[in-house]
């Protein structure tokens, strides 16, 4: 079993390394309702500390490192962060999953849809961390009406088989990291998703692409969570 862990103190220092197993809580700042910030990927790791710093100005923001998501981890990974998030005492939060992250925050919507206000994810594939092989077959998949037997030799999580069960608000975001497979996976999540909006954030500057992150997702935070349409 991969273990959880609650940081005892609020005081931030950037992680040097992703744990060896479960999810780690790095930051716990400002009050008010809840957000949960989920990464998996150091690369994403400052993005992710100056969005909650910013969130944090008008809600308690609560960051979480995981262990590498992949398509024997994920589970495991998940259970982990439902218990954390039981630990953690939280009744209802907007969940940002970057990178494999979201794989994470998408699961936790579907196994707990009361807990999900709205969700955000930033640079995601449907599955996490796919290979070569897994993107060949997605692509093919993709062009044809009925599917593929191959479906049947993938392992692990694949967000698409489930994108009809998703009830509240979905924000899909790509930023200027993301490569163009990140950037047709978005656009697929966001017309296969029933109440999903796709936008870019394309400042290549750190500061100002946190800040426009951050206004993008607390304008979002404005969307109906019941019966949301996709013309409002």
């Amino acid at each position: 079993m991969y273990p959880c862990q609650v940081a005892m103190n609020t005081e931030y220092q950037t992680p040097v390394a992703l744990p060896h197993l479960g999810v780690e809580v790095i930051s716990d700042i400002g009050q008010g309702r809840v957000f949960l910030i989920i990464v998996d990927d150091l690369n994403y790791i400052a993005l992710a500390h100056e969005i909650a710093l910013q969130l944090s100005q008008r809600a308690r923001v609560i960051t979480l490192l995981s262990a590498a998501v992949t398509a024997t981890s994920w589970e495991p990974l998940s259970e982990i962060l439902s218990e954390l998030v039981a630990k953690l005492a939280i009744r209802q939060a907007s969940l940002v999953g970057l990178g494999a992250g979201a794989t994470l925050a998408q699961n936790l919507v579907l196994v707990n849809p009361k807990l999900v206000r709205t969700l955000v994810v930033i640079d995601s594939s449907s599955r996490p961390h796919p290979s070569r092989w897994e993107r060949l077959v997605d692509r093919i998949e993709g062009k044809l009406p009925f599917g593929l037997p191959l479906r049947l030799g993938l392992q692990g999580f694949n967000v698409k088989s489930y994108l009809h069960r998703l009830r509240c608000p979905l924000l899909v975001i790509g930023t200027q990291r993301a490569s163009s497979f990140i950037l047709s996976e978005l656009q697929s999540l966001a017309s296969l998703a029933p109440t999903a909006w796709q936008v870019t954030v394309s400042d290549k500057d750190s500061q100002t692409e946190a800040a426009a992150l951050t206004a993008t997702i607390l304008a979002f935070q404005d969307t109906p969570a019941k019966c949301p349409q996709k013309n409002i």
